[in-house]
């Protein structure tokens, strides 16, 4: 039996417990155990010092780090506390899932795109020890490249994979009996998720409809432990807007699910027609369980699935200006909007609602003929790059 090392990206118990990071940890470990055999993980916060532990750390074959996230805060000790001395370290650090963030994240934010001299330095040294960095989507290849790391595989996210449901074509409804939205984590997106709450209710009216946050906020954490996490989402603003979404949502019909801290409440979205909303790992539940989804993109997240997905994509905003730099302190290691700086770079596009309903309206009439190869692209995937990237680590 193999033991490794996980530092994840799922807090616990803590702060906003986003069920998507959850999700991430547990389906990367479950696929580790399919394809390398039994398996035991010491798991941390990534966001914890590994002084006290590293001897256990060391003493296992190799340090795992899921949705592994490019944020200039810097990296080390930003994203990854780990150890003041990374020589200390004698165990491979194997990103799976990279990811990266900013807002907008289209083209002209990867073109204007430079790490800090600190934290092209960590990745060009993780880089160095591995045969290669996995990544979740290909523009975090191309952000890698331009930085001068070539060794990098588009595995997609261990999210995109659930084992029970290979081989299984796409979900193709007759008719939408539950549709299940999920709002946008910037506070800039209130207007546009009230409308689009509105156009759902308005084109299935008959639906069961269910209003799904994946984390905790400030006003709403039912955690005991407050520590803060290096992110954006425990922002007064997030929770204000987060107060409105879910009464708003009420008022339209919609049933309002608390997903945080707990990846079983994701279960029933096995049971449900379609998603259409703003949080990415909402989308890629869906799309594990062969579902329809639409996703909303309001940052590099968003925008790098749906390229790399190629159907059910539009970006939330429209490109004004050039952008705006922002401070590790503004935003720590979350990409999405922040600042009204941000926002009248890339603000909210104004024709979203007419574009989704048109295209709701062909796929529903087609019975979402443009998801059919979804699932043949989930499997091939899987088979050809991410279960070979999982079998590589040392054991």
């Amino acid at each position: 039996m193999t033991n490794y090392t996980v530092l994840t990206t799922f807090p616990g118990g803590r702060s906003s417990a986003n069920v998507g990071d959850q999700l991430i940890e547990m389906a990367l470990k479950r696929l580790v155990e399919r394809e390398k055999g039994p398996a035991i993980f010491l798991t941390i916060f990534r966001e914890d010092p590994l002084d006290e532990q590293l001897d256990e750390i060391n003493s296992t074959a190799a340090i795992l780090l899921p949705a592994f996230p490019i944020r200039d805060v810097p990296m080390h000790p930003g994203c990854y506390r780990l150890v003041p001395d990374l020589d200390r370290i004698r165990v491979p650090l194997i990103p799976i899932g990279a990811n990266w963030n900013v807002y907008p994240g289209d083209a002209e934010s990867r073109r204007q795109l430079r790490y800090s001299p600190e934290t092209t330095a960590f990745l060009r040294r993780v880089a160095a020890g591995i045969p290669q960095i996995s990544c979740r989507e290909h523009f975090v290849c191309e952000v890698l490249r331009q930085h001068g790391i070539e060794n990098t595989i588009m595995t997609g996210d261990p999210a995109w994979y659930d084992a029970a449901r290979f081989g299984r074509p796409m979900h193709r409804p007759e008719k939408i009996a539950r549709v299940v939205f999920s709002p946008p984590l910037s506070a800039f997106y209130r207007t546009q998720a009230e409308e689009v709450l509105v156009l759902l209710a308005e084109l299935f009216p008959g639906a069961e409809r269910y209003c799904a946050i994946h984390l905790a906020d400030a006003g709403v954490s039912p955690f005991a432990d407050k520590r803060p996490t290096n992110d954006a989402s425990m922002r007064s603003d997030v929770a204000e807007k987060n107060a409105f979404v879910r009464r708003r949502a009420r008022e339209l019909g919609y049933e309002v699910r608390e997903m945080a801290g707990d990846m079983a409440k994701l279960d029933f979205y096995r049971e449900c027609d379609l998603h259409v909303g703003y949080e990415c790992h909402a989308h890629l539940g869906f799309f594990r369980q062969r579902r329809p989804s639409v996703l909303i993109a309001e940052d590099a997240r968003g925008v790098g699935f749906n390229y790399t997905f190629g159907v059910g994509g539009f970006d939330g905003f429209v490109r004004r200006g050039p952008g705006s730099v922002r401070s590790a302190k503004e935003g720590g290691t979350s990409g999405y909007c922040v600042s009204e700086a941000e926002f009248a770079s890339a603000p909210a596009r104004p024709d979203l609602v007419p574009v989704l309903r048109q295209f709701l309206r062909e796929e529903c009439e087609s019975r979402f003929r443009r998801y059919v190869g979804v699932a043949a692209y989930l499997d091939e995937t899987y088979d050809q790059v991410m279960a070979p990237f999982l079998r590589s680590p040392p054991a």
